[in-house]
């Protein structure tokens, strides 16, 4: 098959996968909110899945790389303060007190993962120790949260519905939530950016990987 004709191929099937994407807002609307809620959390997991490689335990890191890199919405990659304590605990217990310092400068204030991993790096910390705290801060991100919380209930049930950050401040705010309109929007520009790279590079989900059998 020529790259043209693959190509070809591969826009049919993104434009079709397009087109059920652009009903879901139609099906929320018609009484099937929680449907559609579902739908376009299990479209957002295929096309993360298909695009990051889909390896054995790693869904979890491709759902959070999709809503954080694919995006376009800052939210996903900011990190939750508390979040960070809990996770530097059961991780990365030695860099708790450090972790703790940053975030009472701005205890309510979502964190920069680019400025947080500023502060790490300052820190007198050994190196291995910077290292393994960096490599798991991703794990305290709305984007991991929302793994958590809306992407596990909806696809396992009972349902989430969305989720709030009440006291949480992002850009000067106070109050923070993640709701079908948010999780719809990043759906779509994931879809059109794992689209236009597939086109673009001839590849299915742009990796010549994807339709290989491992054995």
């Amino acid at each position: 098959m020529s790259v043209s004709h693959k190509q070809d191929f591969i826009k049919a099937f993104f434009d079709d996968f397009g087109r059920r994407i652009e009903r879901l807002p139609k099906l929320y609307g018609e009484s099937f909110r929680h449907e559609a809620f579902i739908l376009g959390i299990v479209y957002i997991n295929w096309l993360a899945s298909g695009y990051y490689g889909g390896e054995p335990g790693g869904n979890r890191k491709s759902f959070c790389r999709a809503l954080n890199e694919l995006s376009g919405n800052a939210l996903f990659g900011m990190i939750h303060p508390r979040e960070l304590i809990e996770r530097a605990d059961e991780r990365c217990p030695f860099a708790t007190s450090l972790l703790e310092s940053i975030v009472k400068k701005q205890p309510r204030t979502l964190l920069s993962e680019a400025e947080l991993t500023q502060e790490i790096q300052a820190s007198s910390m050994a190196d291995s120790e910077k290292d393994a705290v960096i490599s798991n801060v991703w794990r305290a991100s709305i984007a991991n949260i929302c793994y958590d919380h809306i992407r596990n209930p909806e696809i396992h049930g009972p349902g989430s519905g969305g989720l709030s950050f009440g006291d949480s401040m992002y850009e000067g705010k106070v109050g923070v939530s993640v709701d079908f309109r948010i999780l719809y929007d990043a759906l779509r520009k994931i879809h059109g950016r794992i689209m236009a790279i597939s086109i673009e590079k001839g590849e299915w989900f742009g990796r010549p990987s994807y339709m290989c059998k491992r054995l």
